[in-house]
């Protein structure tokens, strides 16, 4: 089985400053999903339409706890849009939705928004019922999940498991030992086995040491150029490994402040996905793009076999230095 291309997309509204300013509120899905801006749909429905013109699916990884953020009834329209569009919908966590809704009732309970801070019990707790939702407004059960902050643990995946789901996808190298919970030695990219759950780990490259440039970075279209993108899945996929790349619902536009007013598109970003889509289109013999319930499918058959490889190093630090600058006037809102 040729390694696939995983095109992920981590749907979620902010809290937007919420729990510090009792006077705001978490951003609604109008704003950080939809992204609906004076008549313009530039959030999800933006990254699916690029997706549909060169045919390709996503995963999109669904935040389900709103309800608790206030903004009751709104998640269920998004999972069916993305159903109608051809997409995968599949289990995204932020405990501290959850735990917003919890404290405005009176209900005492922590604010850390890392899933592996919270006991086994409750991971499960908070996965179950994130899962219940899923099937309930989209008839079918998730089969995968991905912990918001890519914040899981070796024991996450424990509670994966006994909540009944088969693949994680919350590891990167990049933040292993820091906000991605899992521990920093034996980095790798694609995939691995942790009891009966498969990780497919969201793929990183380490940069050249120059002064300026992180260690490494994660295929993240916001924080790397397409010719990034396209030589980390290269080399991962020479490798025999699956390659993974991550959006937001909310990385094709950019916002005047932490209520996502004032949104407008974000050109370069929408750029390089478009850039990927097609290249993904037209080298579908060597890179074939793949959801992550077809990879399920594939493990139920017995089709697949796990592969963990080294992370790659990309060379070329001009080109490192010349993103950072482009994404520096990028950045500004007025540009």
């Amino acid at each position: 089985m040729t390694p696939g291309v995983y095109i992920t997309v981590d749907v979620e509204c902010s809290m937007g400053g919420a729990w510090g300013n009792p006077k705001l509120r978490p951003v609604p899905p109008s704003r950080a999903i939809w992204g609906d801006y004076d008549g313009r749909r530039l959030g999800v429905p933006r990254i699916v339409e690029i997706l549909g013109e060169y045919g390709l699916a996503a995963t999109f990884f669904v935040e389900p706890f709103t309800d608790e953020q206030g903004w009751p009834g709104e998640m269920e329209p998004v999972c069916t849009y993305l159903l109608d569009h051809g997409q995968d919908v599949q289990l995204h966590i932020h405990p501290n939705h959850k735990h917003y809704g919890l404290i405005r009732q009176g209900v005492e309970c922590g604010r850390t928004d890392q899933m592996a801070d919270l006991e086994p019990g409750r991971q499960r707790e908070l996965i179950e019922e994130g899962a219940e939702r899923l099937a309930r407004w989209t008839g079918r059960r998730p089969v995968a999940f991905r912990a918001g902050n890519m914040g899981a643990s070796e024991a996450t995946l424990g509670a994966v498991a006994a909540a009944g789901l088969r693949i994680d996808s919350s590891y990167t190298f990049v933040y292993a030992g820091g906000q991605c919970r899992f521990p920093p030695g034996d980095p790798y990219n694609g995939t691995r086995w942790y009891g009966d759950v498969l990780e497919l780990a969201l793929s990183g490259f380490r940069q050249p040491r120059m002064p300026g440039l992180h260690r490494a970075k994660p295929v993240d279209l916001v924080g790397i150029c397409l010719g990034e993108c396209r030589d980390a899945i290269e080399r991962i996929a020479e490798a025999g490994a699956e390659a993974v790349a991550i959006l937001h619902s909310f990385s094709l536009f950019k916002v005047r402040n932490v209520q996502y007013h004032g949104g407008r598109p974000n050109r370069v970003v929408t750029r390089r996905l478009r850039g990927l889509c097609r290249w993904l289109a037209s080298a579908e013999d060597a890179h074939p793009v793949r959801t992550v319930a077809e990879l399920a499918e594939a493990v139920e058959r017995g089709d697949f076999e796990a592969s963990a490889v080294a992370p790659p190093a990309l060379g070329r630090p001009w080109r490192a230095l010349r993103r950072k600058a482009v994404q520096a006037v990028n950045n500004l809102h007025w540009t």
